[in-house]
């Protein structure tokens, strides 16, 4: 037998040094054949799968490692591989000894023997595990920071919105226009206390249907309410549930609505949405994303409806008499100038009613000026009683009134100021305890329907009517005869 020459010799062992570093590599290394079956795993392949697993399962370890939603998409990456002899990379979840399962990235070159034929793959595998937790994490950053972002666009415009409304009915709409999309996946009420601040009543509401939470409540049914700081319901069995929600109730979240020390009302909601969440840990912190973003949203509804309340505060005591809480003669005024330049233009009738309490100095010298305030507040009230909700009646000064009646004919502007007349002397006034004698008032009329040119002398024809009743006699209605 001849010896083998040097050139073999050196290449044999070239060949067994490659398989001992293939076998010691930091990486792991795999080969197949032509038909895809495993034929070489190194120790440290071996090892993430574990020893016993290859020993007993050969070359079926690896695909028994796979994650069972991961093994179609191998098998197909592998059947292309090898139809068209082509290099692939692909990421799976593979479970290592220890049962964790770990992302890995293979990648696949294939090789040709010495007569050029294709010999099967070659390949490497990488844990990509804690890379790709660290990209994924980044890409959840990056997608909450974007929705960060239009959220706080949202809130923005809300704000903006909220700062040119004039009364807090006018803030509703846009309340639930934008609420719907903040808080997509969301139910949601606006609650808002009365003026005694005795209940809290739902004021709007927004979502896919109504929520379960009572309509009106008592500070006392809310925990929220009663500690002045938010009360969180998530879906356990061992929470405290506030007595305004159903008992079926799933997540829900009330939060106090308080600006400068006062607390204002209440904003509930109702979680309705349906995303699957794959840790508790992401649940959770979707919930307390949600919760940051509910107390931010009435952190900002706050100063607004307060601002709201100060400026109608401040617009309530320009316009309203504070005696008898009627509109004053500057009100009047301005609202009558509009109300003629918007009967011109639709043709409609527009009425004119001044009214003067007989004899009211009189009253005032013989029963003191605190009774005379009484008679005014309780004239006042009447005056509501009469007239339609539509109408502007004010306080045009000392014992003098006006009603402004836009869109009316004349036979209902006379009607109205005669069951004035009529009631009045009937109208029982206690003051101290005691009936104060009946009283009487005259009526001047105006109407005007289509000689608007005359418009701007109305007050003037109410007043001259007024002194002709008071000539005629007084406790009457008169109407101005229009020129």
């Amino acid at each position: 037998m001849t010896k083998p020459s040097e050139p073999t010799k050196t290449i044999e062992a070239l060949a067994i040094n490659f398989q001992t570093l293939a076998e010691d590599a930091p990486v792991m290394l795999w080969l197949t054949n032509n038909k895809g079956e495993n034929i070489f795993s190194n120790n440290i392949y071996k090892l993430f799968i574990g020893r016993e697993n290859v020993e007993k399962l050969g070359g079926k370890a690896w695909f028994n490692a796979l994650h069972p939603d991961d093994q179609q998409n191998c098998l197909d990456v592998f059947e292309d591989a090898f139809a068209t002899h082509k290099s692939f990379e692909m990421e799976y979840r593979l479970k290592r000894r220890d049962g964790e399962y770990r992302i890995i990235l293979d990648r696949g070159e294939p090789y040709i023997d010495s007569n050029g034929k294709f010999s099967g793959f070659i390949g490497s595998s990488t844990d990509i595990t804690e890379g790709k937790s660290s990209e994924d994490e980044l890409k959840k950053s990056h997608t909450e920071l974007t929705q960060y972002n239009q959220e706080m666009s949202l809130i923005n415009q809300l704000n903006s919105y909220l700062q040119v409304c004039r009364t807090l009915p006018e803030t509703y709409p846009v309340i639930q226009h934008y609420a719907e999309q903040i808080f997509p996946n969301w139910l949601g009420s606006l609650y808002l206390f009365n003026e005694n601040k005795t209940l809290v009543e739902s004021m709007t509401s927004w979502g896919a249907r109504p929520t379960k939470s009572s309509d009106i409540i008592t500070a006392d049914d809310c925990w929220a309410l009663r500690q002045g700081k938010e009360h969180i319901g998530f879906d356990e069995e061992k929470r405290l549930r506030c007595e305004h929600v159903d008992a079926d109730i799933d997540s829900y979240t009330c939060v106090p609505i308080i600006a400068q020390g006062e607390m204002l009302g209440m904003l509930h909601m109702e979680y309705s949405g349906k995303l699957s969440f794959e840790t508790d840990e992401e649940k959770h912190r979707f919930f307390h994303s949600r919760q940051r973003l509910m107390k931010t949203t009435t952190d900002n509804l706050a100063l607004s409806l307060v601002s709201l309340k100060l400026r109608e505060a401040l617009k309530l005591q320009s316009i309203r008499d504070p005696l008898t809480s009627l509109f004053n003669r500057r009100y009047m005024e301005e609202s009558l100038e509009m109300e003629i330049s918007r009967c011109s233009r639709t043709t409609q009738g527009l009425g004119v009613i001044m009214s003067d309490i007989d004899h009211f100095k009189k009253f005032n010298d013989t029963y003191g000026h605190d009774a005379g305030d009484v008679v005014l507040v309780e004239f006042s009230k009447l005056m509501l009683e009469c007239f339609r909700d539509t109408d502007i009646i004010c306080r045009y000064g000392g014992e003098e009134f006006i009603v402004i009646m836009p869109a009316v004919d004349q036979e209902l502007v006379m009607q109205r100021a005669q069951m004035m007349c009529d009631r009045l002397p009937k109208l029982e006034i206690i003051y101290n305890g005691k009936a104060l004698p009946p009283i009487t008032s005259s009526f001047g009329v105006a109407y005007l329907n289509d000689k608007f040119n005359h418009a701007n002398q109305l007050v003037k024809f109410a007043d001259s009517a007024l002194y002709r009743a008071k000539d005629l006699g007084r406790n009457q209605v008169v109407l101005y005869d229009n020129p």
